[in-house]
């Protein structure tokens, strides 16, 4: 005799779907710094603000919380996680040892359809603005996919989804410092840049897509550095002139 289909209660489906948007929503906003870091997330104005009930914003909130987007304290409620000259070099450092070993196995393993896959990829990427109407303070959110599912590509073909996982995550953290920095040169040149980590991934030159991957991310991380560092100088003097 068949044991009877467990089903998901109505209400409780609902409550994922709008758990799940909302996640999305909010996730979007605090990459593109709509939601400032430090800032606290106060449940009433988010359910407000978001349409949202109190169980679904608290659940997009805790898994924000694993991601580490967002921050939980006791008794003090949620806050969008804070930024740090010190964070994004160490958070640089960690992609670039975590991206180093994903891309030498995937370039070891891939094979045709993880080629054809990276070439999507980098295309489709290569279709959209970096920026809304070619302006540096308005981040284009249809570029966001594109470009983390870019770089999964290079790596997808590792043989480890943990590794993966992982590097997504650590992307969506560098993603919000790039954006919050707001890198008026980063359009220029990272579309080549792209290209040619592609191309020598492509080749199975494991060397050259390597350096030309680590070169690209630590380039961004100095921009960004030098970005941070030129926003708290202008704090400080307008504080002293206060």
């Amino acid at each position: 005799m068949l044991e009877p289909t467990t089903t998901i209660p109505l209400e409780s489906a609902g409550q994922a779907t709008a758990a799940s948007r909302l996640y999305q929503k909010l996730r979007s906003d605090i990459l593109l710094g709509e939601l400032e870091p430090g800032s606290k997330l106060r449940l009433s104005a988010l359910a407000r603000h978001y349409d949202a009930g109190a169980i679904p914003l608290r659940e997009a909130l805790n898994r924000l919380s694993a991601e580490q987007l967002v921050s939980q304290h006791d008794r003090r409620g949620f806050y969008v996680c804070d930024i740090s000259q010190e964070d994004v070099i160490d958070l640089t450092q960690v992609r670039c040892w975590l991206y180093e070993g994903a891309l030498r196995a995937s370039i070891a393993r891939g094979g045709r359809e993880w080629e054809d896959e990276l070439v999507l990829s980098f295309y489709r990427l290569g279709e959209i603005s970096r920026y809304e109407n070619n302006d540096p303070a308005k981040v284009n959110r249809a570029w966001m996919d594109p470009h983390r599912r870019f770089h999964t590509a290079l790596i997808a073909a590792c043989g480890s989804r943990r590794t993966i996982s992982i590097s997504e995550n650590l992307f969506d953290q560098a993603e919000r410092y790039r954006n919050l920095a707001r890198l008026k040169d980063y359009k220029a040149s990272v579309h080549e840049e792209h290209r040619s980590i592609m191309e020598a991934a492509l080749r199975r030159d494991a060397d050259t897509a390597v350096r030309e991957l680590l070169e690209h991310l630590r380039a961004t991380c100095d921009t960004v550095v030098k970005a941070l560092q030129k926003k708290n100088s202008a704090a400080r003097a307008k504080t002293r002139s206060a």
